[in-house]
């Protein structure tokens, strides 16, 4: 399979009597061969139009798309060996599996090289690996929602294209059909080694899928690393943010100058690293970072540097969801507007307006400059 390479890939859509927008602002990446790189962000973010530029379905104002080390922009989108797996699978209903699979193997011509036979082993073969060999003489309007995705994903792949590009290939689908589709799609991608992009608004799909995260905001790529790298060390609070369930708690504070920040009067926490006196941050940690450190009577210090007293922060509880693997604590810190989120062990049962002491890893703590917004660890 070929790499693939976008320099400095741009987007301009303009129209006459309204501002320019700029929908992609300059994207670098580069694909290694074989490598499924998932492109995340929310809708509007400009991932899917980056998709459309690689396929040829959208024009380029700037930049370059290399792939196999050989610039692809103004090669019409049949000439660019891409195959495309779309949202909305695309499929013709008057046509079976197989005639759908075939289908573009004739447009391409490929039928007039070689025989109809050679044609109908490509579909057999392909049919086997996506496991749609019963489904042959099926047609779409006969079939599930999962086994319309993988028809779409084998039509790609019968092209034995150089890239891969799947377009939110799971969002039509039940959770159950999504959780077992996303299995199949890994094994899939691992056993042919196609170089692949997955553009997804679902961080869950993202995560278990990619080898290698690009977080993109506005038309630019926040932050570009493993699954691991974008979870566990965000490079800033957008990507801190949108990667992780239950979101990230994401409390302001002002840095104290002796290792840690204030965020009320009663309430401290200790910062990963040394950050100026008067500076103000925003503190992440994760609901899976914090503990309970107990329940609280009312009577100790809070945590703040006060020795010998008992250790976290006081806590409130506003609310307890006990789950089957875990549950949900929403407690309120004294001054602090923002709610924090803690895990709790599914055994643990807390009621309303109980008083508990939570405490964080300093280790497992993100900070975050306030006005930026950038990570400071």
């Amino acid at each position: 399979m070929a790499e693939l390479e976008l320099r400095e890939l741009r987007k301009t859509y303009r129209s006459r009597g309204r501002p320019a927008v700029d929908a992609v602002r300059g994207i670098d990446l580069e694909l290694r061969s074989g490598e499924l790189l998932g492109l995340l962000g929310p809708s509007g973010c400009g991932k899917s139009t980056t998709l459309r530029m690689i396929a040829g379905l959208e024009t380029v104002t700037g930049g370059d798309i290399l792939v196999g080390g050989a610039s692809v922009v103004g090669r019409p989108a049949q000439a660019r060996n891409i195959g495309v797996a779309f949202e909305n699978y695309a499929l013709y209903p008057p046509l079976n599996v197989a005639e759908n699979l075939a289908f573009g193997l004739k447009a391409r011509r490929r039928a007039a090289r070689g025989s109809r036979t050679d044609v109908a082993r490509k579909v057999a073969e392909i049919a086997e690996r996506v496991d749609l060999t019963g489904l042959l003489q099926a047609r779409p309007a006969g079939l599930s929602s999962g086994q319309k995705q993988r028809v779409a994903l084998a039509r790609a792949l019968i092209r034995e294209p150089d890239v891969l590009l799947l377009d939110e290939p799971l969002s039509h689908l039940d959770a159950a059909q999504r959780d077992t589709t996303r299995r199949e799609l890994k094994r899939i991608q691992r056993d042919l080694g196609h170089t692949t992009i997955l553009v997804t608004h679902d961080q869950e799909e993202a995560l278990s899928l990619a080898d290698r995260i690009a977080v993109m905001k506005d038309g630019v790529i926040q932050q570009l690393g493993t699954p691991y790298e974008i979870y566990d060390s965000p490079a800033n609070v957008f990507v801190a943010d949108f990667v992780g369930e239950p979101a990230i708690n994401l409390l302001p504070g002002i840095s104290t100058g002796d290792g840690r920040a204030r965020l009320s009067e009663a309430v401290s926490f200790a910062l990963p690293v040394k950050v100026a006196e008067g500076r103000e941050v925003v503190i992440g940690i994760r609901p899976e970072d914090l503990r309970l450190a107990g329940r609280d009577g009312g009577s100790g210090a809070r945590d703040g540097g006060n020795g010998g007293a008992p250790t976290g922060v006081r806590a409130r509880v506003s609310a307890h969801e006990p789950l089957l693997e875990s549950g949900i604590a929403t407690l309120a810190l004294e001054g602090v507007v923002r709610p924090l989120v803690v895990l709790t062990d599914p055994e643990v049962r807390l009621a309303r307006d109980e008083r508990v002491r939570v405490t964080a890893d300093p280790g497992l703590t993100h900070v975050f400059d306030a006005e930026t917004g950038d990570s400071l660890r």
